[in-house]
């Protein structure tokens, strides 16, 4: 049974400037989805107006692709253009990974993996795992037997991953 442990010190990645830099893009682009989500549906029913939702649609499709690839490089630290990394940093969450971890109460939860949080139906979301969060970042590159370390608002927690299951 391997116990590694994560955090920053032994976890090399993305310097903190371009996981700042990324993080905020990140908010953006999350606030631009909305916006496109919210200015949707007009009564009317004409080409112009069909030509605007499929606009639209692209738009959200390009950001949504955007949101995932900057996810993915907060959870594995890899490097991109213009991005200064310490080194990079094996393996990542996929979306869509099944996640099962014992807690420090001895409680064991499976947890979904989703890259796109606002694209979860709302009985599921206790039961969905956001890549970008402390949680998802601490998983990323880990394998079951690994023990975790992660961030939350009550202080720092610890996990044991009991089993990753990627998706299909």
């Amino acid at each position: 049974m391997t116990n590694r442990t994560d955090s920053d010190a032994e976890r090399p990645g993305l310097n903190e400037q371009a996981r700042q830099r990324l993080a905020d893009e990140l908010e953006m682009l999350r606030e631009q989805r909305r916006d496109l989500e919210g200015g949707q549906g007009n009564e009317d029913n004409d080409f112009g107006d069909n030509a605007e939702t499929l606009r639209r649609a692209d738009d959200v499709a390009r950001i949504d692709d955007r949101i995932n690839e900057i996810i993915r490089l907060l959870a594995v630290g890899a490097s991109v253009p213009g991005v200064n990394t310490d080194q990079d940093t094996p393996g990542g969450l996929a979306d869509g990974t099944t996640v099962t971890l014992r807690f420090e109460d001895g409680s064991v939860r499976t947890l979904y993996a989703v890259a796109i949080t606002e694209e979860v139906p709302e009985q599921e979301q206790d039961r969905s795992l956001s890549l970008d969060s402390p949680l998802g970042r601490a998983l990323a590159g880990r394998a079951a037997g690994d023990t975790i370390h992660y961030d939350t608002p009550d202080g720092p927690r610890q996990a044991e991953v009991v089993k990753l299951e990627p998706p299909n």
